[in-house]
């Protein structure tokens, strides 16, 4: 069953937020990161610069429909329900003054079992889920109705559940390959693949774009960066400095040029927005 924890809520400068998260069941573990619960109220319309990650994430909003765009200039997609797919490039998120939004952060390795597609398919895309989850509508009207964030997990936990059990799996060996990079938070070397899998580095590239959407150097450099966005997310975080040290980077200036590569901004830039944007930093799980 899945596992709520605390509840958190704001009101600063006339913005009203809360955030609550849970934890899935053992039986999804691999497949479901996590969940969240998000409401946010504001006197004027937020735009937002949200992080690339390596994982997929379903937005299903109890609200206004939701308003995303890719960073590097793609089409604003407005639904009321989005999977978000694995990319090097973040997310441009907007609403006029008014959220709320349940969140599932998949492992790529769901793809194929809650959508019926590899997520390579959805690498850089902004999916309308009705599209791969035609339930979709119905579900929503569920989630609306529900009593609030613990009943409103509850219920996606079941539906997701529901959708891996009847769905199929990734290739093994691919999937055995990402739990490395997930069990290492992507500080690992290319050749303990190679040497897992059996197959060559050409081979292992093809796999995992085939299955995941990006070679594997790629997913573990989103891991390794996800990491390190947690540590500086933290409260009492330690310096950049031995963040950049505990990721795996090779020195200060290795781990800037890799996040500004990633986050369009550097880590000093990164943590001053966190400082400002008390609900965002909430609402990404500080």
């Amino acid at each position: 069953m899945v596992t709520v924890g605390r509840m958190r809520h704001g009101d600063e400068a006339g913005v009203r937020w809360e955030a609550a998260a849970a934890v899935p069941d053992a039986r999804l573990a691999g497949l479901v990161r996590g969940y969240g619960g998000f409401f946010e109220a504001t006197p004027a319309p937020v735009v937002r610069d949200e992080l690339p990650a390596a994982s997929l994430v379903l937005l299903l909003s109890l609200g206004e429909p939701i308003c995303l765009s890719r960073s590097s200039g793609s089409e604003p997609v407005r639904t009321p329900a989005a999977l978000v797919g694995v990319s090097r490039t973040g997310v441009v998120a907007a609403h006029s003054g008014s959220q709320c939004v349940l969140e599932v952060d998949l492992s790529p390795l769901a793809a194929m079992a809650v959508f019926g597609v590899p997520a390579a398919e959805l690498t850089d895309q902004i999916v309308e889920v009705a599209e791969l989850w035609p339930q979709t509508p119905q579900l929503l009207d569920r989630l609306r109705a529900a009593a609030g964030w613990t009943d409103r997990f509850q219920q996606i936990e079941a539906a997701v559940a529901t959708r891996c059990a009847q769905g199929s799996g990734a290739d093994p060996v691919v999937a055995g390959a990402w739990r490395q990079i997930v069990d290492s938070r992507g500080d690992l070397g290319m050749h303990v693949l190679r040497e897992q899998t059996g197959w060559s580095r050409r081979r292992l590239a093809e796999r995992f774009r085939a299955e995941l959407g990006l070679p594997p150097k790629a997913m573990a450099g989103l891991a390794r960066f996800q990491h390190a966005v947690d540590l500086m997310r933290r409260p009492g975080r330690s310096s950049l400095a031995e963040i950049a040290l505990t990721c795996g980077y090779y020195d200060q200036a290795h781990f800037n040029r890799e996040f500004r590569e990633l986050a369009g901004r550097t880590p000093t830039e990164f943590l001053t927005e966190l400082t400002i944007d008390a609900a965002g930093t909430a609402m990404a799980g500080d």
